[in-house]
């Protein structure tokens, strides 16, 4: 197996010392190929096919957790190769990447034209614009500019029979075809490989500024939540932080602006006038780093994703502090609360609560404990029967042969 699939990528393309970096729940790749364009993609899975030999699509592995491998896992096909600009028009926002080009790396190409891509998920100077992307992972900004499909404009990839096709086109409003791009955004490639990606951009904002300051009570949270919501204010961001070692506090709001310095401090000073009995405190940007980087699965031993209205997010919040040695950080304006645990007794806890709660929620990450006892890392699949039925289809047209990995229902 391994000879067949070095020929393919050649010396360079074979990253035998990496893989413990693609490693998930004690099992490793025999090995990992990193192949530098479209055709020697093809090639490899047209050649897995012939094998029968399943595979994973990782970019940095940095969100792995959250498939289902085969078994055994014999190898994973990484993208990080695959990391030129193809094309930037600057003049028109629009740019087009190699599905393993990582988002600083972007960052810095558009930086140098005044623009950017709104999104801040973990770890962005290992995330790829691929793995992004598939796994539709935005951040704490998804508040204010969406989801990575709402930038998403085209992209090119390789079904798992290894057939190449292409979706989208470059500009903003298009009649071609079925959004099947939109499709492979969240699929976590279990449908395809995405070889090469064309997202919209935005102009680069002049500041950027965020503020915190711990609510009076539990009580105060959601009225405040839905007082900042519909108030005039342009957030970044709007979350809720709350952190074991502070079992008696209230959570602690976190807003980040952007945008012209006027705007930013008009923002600030309506807070401080509408809130004067509030202690704001400067967040600096190091921190925000630090936050945005802890929300990273291999940060923790369980790290769970749940899906709510915002409205619900302070009393989800107050419930779930009963478990000892959690956690939560709610994106509050997005309806979406990560809970980490970091011990076996509150992590097994928190997923028995989670079983019997009507919230959709993803383990990013479980404990082997959870999976030997065989926890479900999702929403109970009785809810999700016409959800798991229409993803078996689309399995179906698009890995018809079953090499790649399922996301687990």
């Amino acid at each position: 197996m391994r000879e067949g699939l070095h020929a393919i990528v050649g010396s360079e393309g074979v990253l035998l010392s990496e893989g413990a970096t693609y490693a998930v729940g004690g099992q490793t790749p025999e090995t990992v190929v990193a192949p530098q364009n479209e055709q020697e993609v093809v090639a490899l899975v047209e050649y897995a096919v012939g094998y029968r030999l399943p595979f994973v699509v990782a970019g940095s592995g940095t969100h792995l957790t959250a498939l289902q491998l085969p078994e055994p896992y014999r190898w994973a096909l990484c993208t990080r190769r695959m990391n030129r600009i193809v094309d930037y028009a600057p003049a028109d926002l629009v740019i087009t990447v190699g599905a393993g080009m990582c988002l600083s790396a972007v960052q810095r190409v558009l930086g140098q034209y005044g623009q950017y891509l709104p999104w801040n998920p973990p770890l962005p100077n290992e995330a790829t614009i691929g793995g992004i992307v598939a796994s539709a992972r935005s951040g704490s900004w998804r508040f204010r500019y969406g989801t990575p499909r709402d930038w998403l404009l085209a992209l090119r990839a390789v079904r798992g029979d290894g057939v190449p096709f292409k979706s989208g086109a470059k500009v903003v409003k298009s009649v071609a075809g079925y959004d099947l791009h939109r499709l492979l955004c969240g699929s976590w490639g279990t449908l395809a490989i995405i070889t090469e990606i064309t997202l919209k951009v935005a102009p680069l904002p002049a500041m950027r500024q965020a503020v915190r300051w711990r609510a009076p009570s539990w009580e105060a949270v959601e009225p405040t939540l839905a007082q900042l919501m519909a108030s005039p204010l342009q957030p970044d961001s709007l979350d809720l932080l709350w952190w074991e070692q502070e079992a008696t506090q209230p959570p602690v709001f976190l807003i980040e602006f952007s945008g012209s310095q006027a705007g930013i401090e008009w923002q600030l000073r309506w807070l401080r006038e509408t809130y004067p009995e509030a202690s704001f405190e400067p967040v600096p940007v190091e921190e925000l780093g630090q936050l945005r980087d802890w929300l990273a699965p291999r940060n923790h031993l369980l790290l769970v994703k749940l899906l709510m209205r915002s409205s619900e997010a302070a009393d989800w919040m107050q419930q779930l502090t009963a478990i000892g040695g959690c956690t939560l950080y709610a994106h509050a304006g997005s309806g979406v609360l990560y809970v980490a645990c970091e011990a076996e007794p509150s992590a097994m806890q928190l997923l028995q609560s989670l079983r019997e709660s009507p919230l959709k929620w993803q383990a990013l990450c479980l404990p082997p404990e959870a999976k030997e006892m065989g926890v479900p890392p999702r929403t109970n699949a009785a809810a999700q029967a016409g959800v798991a039925q229409l993803a078996a289809r689309l399995k179906q047209a698009f890995d018809p042969h079953h090499l790649l990995p399922t996301l687990p229902f």
